[in-house]
């Protein structure tokens, strides 16, 4: 039986999340991309040659390596150190990314995509999950996917995607307007339906200074009523806010309905390094470390926390720490601070004593775990509050 409960709670969640609705993990990616690239662009292209290159550099560095054994996480790290240090030098592609980078941003967004199912398919898990959630709850997400987006939309919750609206703003500070009450999702890594204009700004700024025409090539900028671009952020902003140059599609079965082109959605890409593209989304970022006092529920959904996500092990050690550290024996506004709650799926003893190895800053006498992946009795364990200490 789930109760009421008022909220107030931050939710961490991973690709184990999206799981039971059908999306591949990590590890599934690399082929499915590869097949989408070679289905739109052949055995021939950029990517095919920058696959060479990278398993040369394997196995020049001692590492034996074969293409049906390519990590896409790390041949992804590869190309972004290449580009973001212009190891190119002028055959640097642009701002945005190299060829490659661009052909897998754009082929992991469309994977994701035909991998979604529609609203009405979805398992009835995510339903229930949906029926839970508080206006008052913070989501914080390292998924590319738009599933929770569309079950608050379904379910008719209020949401933003972007962390405080405002009421006044100046030169010197800005006014929150706390007194909206709605769902905040902050998806730390972008989104499959997100889309960065500043490149697309440059180009005209470029043409226009040479006295030529803008061009309306880009697949989204060019005719912005095509996909239904709207910006990120809504109401009043501050006058350089760095996310209102991110715009989100609604039609985003158009956009990977038409030909496969560079035009790629703004994520980060799966990478050991993928938090030097962070710029544009640092507003995300900002206060984040300062949750966790004041919740009233934790939730960490289908997130390993794997060693090389580093700056993530950081926030939600800040996150975590304030949470088990603050108002713990005491009711805060007259409810006790739940346990902590994990789900997870983990099939052997060895799989989770190495979960809670990379989840050893949590004090486990005031956590649960659950490890049967994300299903009906995972959405049952969540919104189950704790007994009265």
């Amino acid at each position: 039986m789930t109760t009421i409960h008022p909220g107030y709670r931050v939710f961490v969640l991973g690709a184990g999340f999206s799981r039971l609705a059908g999306l591949p993990l990590a590890n599934e990616l690399y082929k499915k991309v590869r097949q989408n690239i070679e289905f739109h662009h052949g055995l021939d292209t950029k990517f095919h040659r920058d696959i060479s290159n990278y398993i040369e550099y394997e196995r020049a560095c001692g590492r034996v390596m074969f293409e049906q054994d390519v990590d896409l996480e790390r041949f992804m790290s590869f190309l972004d150190i290449e580009h973001f240090l212009r190891l190119r030098g002028s055959d640097t592609w642009s701002s945005e990314g190299n060829e490659t980078q661009l052909m897998i941003r754009r082929s992991i967004g469309e994977v994701i995509h035909q991998h979604t199912p529609i609203i009405s398919s979805l398992p009835d898990e995510y339903f229930k999950f949906a029926e839970n959630i508080s206006v008052t709850d913070t989501f914080i997400t390292l998924n590319y996917d738009t599933i929770l987006e569309q079950l608050l939309d379904y379910t008719g919750k209020p949401y933003r995607l972007f962390p405080d609206r405002y009421k006044e703003v100046h030169a010197t500070g800005c006014v929150v307007d706390s007194d909206v009450k709605e769902v905040v999702i902050m998806k730390l890594h972008g989104s499959i339906d997100w889309f960065h204009d500043k490149a697309f700004l440059d180009s005209q700024k470029y043409l226009a200074s040479l006295g030529m025409q803008p061009s309306n090539r880009h697949t989204v900028f060019g005719n912005p009523g095509r996909f239904k671009v709207e910006p990120l952020v809504e109401g009043i902003r501050p006058e350089k806010d760095p996310l209102a140059h991110i715009h989100r599609i609604r039609d985003v079965d158009g956009f990977y309905g038409q030909p496969n082109r560079l035009d790629a959605p703004f994520i980060l890409s799966p990478s050991h390094v993928k938090f030097v593209y962070a710029e544009p989304l640092l507003d995300l970022w900002y206060g984040l470390g300062q949750l966790g006092g004041y919740e009233r529920g934790i939730s960490v959904i289908g997130f390993s926390l794997p060693e090389h996500d580093e700056y993530i092990r950081v926030l939600l050690y800040q996150i975590i720490s304030n949470y088990q550290q603050s108002w713990w024996e005491d009711k805060l506004f007259d409810v006790l601070k739940d346990d902590i709650k994990f789900v997870d799926f983990r099939a052997s003893e060895e799989s989770i004593i190495q979960f809670r190895k990379n989840f050893s800053f949590v004090v486990e006498s005031r956590a649960q775990f659950f490890y049967q992946g994300f299903n009906e009795q995972a959405v049952d364990f969540l919104f189950n509050p704790k007994l009265p200490r």
